[in-house]
């Protein structure tokens, strides 16, 4: 599959971008350089790759030792990875200069 110069331009606008001729000779080799890697991927044979489900199951934390497991960020509350959190949001300081206003 390869894409040409009119395709590439197409996307450009619908993205909102512009490109001179140069710059789209450029992106139009770059996408198919791209697209010619994502073929070579589907022409692979990965039929007797074993799959895993977790490619990171049984590592464990390296400072604990082997087999130990480090809690999922994710499953915890927000308050276990924010220095504070509010109605389920990050409680960040105001930036230098911005007065929060009283209240919130």
């Amino acid at each position: 599959m390869s894409i040409d110069r009119t395709q590439v331009a197409a996307l450009a606008a619908l993205a909102r971008l512009r490109f001179d001729g140069e710059e789209l000779e450029r992106i139009t080799q770059e996408m198919n350089r791209v697209l010619g890697h994502v073929e070579h991927l589907k022409g692979l044979e990965v039929e007797d790759v074993p799959h895993e489900d977790d490619p990171l199951e049984g590592e464990g934390d390296a400072t604990r030792g082997s087999g130990a497991e480090s809690p999922d960020a994710l499953k915890l509350g927000l308050g276990a990875i924010a220095p504070e959190s509010q109605e389920g949001f990050f409680v960040v300081p105001p930036l230098p200069g911005v007065h929060a206003e009283e209240g919130q």
